[in-house]
């Protein structure tokens, strides 16, 4: 892991954040391919998957895992589904104030200097016709939330330095499990029908209807 940018990088650490959050505000709609990998720490093992994501501002998320095996996760802003066909397995669960998992968050509209403490551990180097650094390198940033969150504890995000996308998504689970999400073939602002964030059970499927927080507070 980086470090904090040194003190003397504070103002230039402030205009890439600003800058940001001004592209995470202006991108309403976003698709791209990804490559994920997990580290279980609880079974000390690695997996690896591929699929594909889609996010539509406010809080919209499909994201379809391909390989190595089958499953969608879809939110339409107020539920979120899990659905695993190996298992005929459906977990449904509210979309609260704080985001089960990144992807939520990344759909939806917030000010990421009031929900997070971020932090500019390396600074990136956009790419060049020629040297070393010809593919570029990413800016690297840490997010840690101001308020707990269910699905994890601390973020970080990989942008490119010339566009300011997010290329890639790291986070820690509360269990300390890692995931590291890789995104190309990244399409920005395109049209994305209401269908892709809708989900129906398929027939005979278990539902697992999982408690909101406030029932479970109750």
């Amino acid at each position: 892991m980086g470090a904090e940018a040194p003190r003397g990088e504070r103002p230039r650490a402030d205009a890439l954040i600003g800058s940001l959050q001004r592209k995470y505000e202006a991108t309403v709609a976003l698709e791209a391919d990804f490559e994920q990998e997990n580290e279980l720490r609880s079974l000390g093992q690695t997996t690896r998957s591929k699929g594909k994501i889609w996010l539509r501002k406010p809080g919209r998320v499909r994201v379809e895992y391909i390989e190595p095996e089958k499953q969608l996760v879809v939110s339409d802003g107020s539920k979120l589904w899990v659905h695993t066909p190996k298992l005929n397995q459906v977990i449904e669960s509210e979309v609260t104030s704080a985001p089960s998992t990144p992807f939520v968050f990344l759909a939806g509209k917030g000010d990421l200097r009031k929900s997070f403490d971020v932090k500019v551990e390396d600074f990136g180097l956009p790419p060049r016709q020629e040297g070393a650094w010809k593919a570029g390198q990413p800016h690297r940033l840490s997010l840690t939330p101001r308020q707990p969150q269910p699905g994890f504890k601390k973020m970080w995000l990989e942008v490119d330095p010339a566009t300011f996308q997010i290329t890639g998504v790291e986070y820690i689970d509360p269990l300390e499990n890692r995931s590291r999400m890789r995104f190309s073939g990244i399409k920005e602002g395109g049209k994305i029908p209401d269908s892709l964030f809708q989900f129906q059970a398929p027939q005979g499927a278990e539902i697992l209807r999982m408690p909101s927080p406030g029932a479970q507070s109750r």
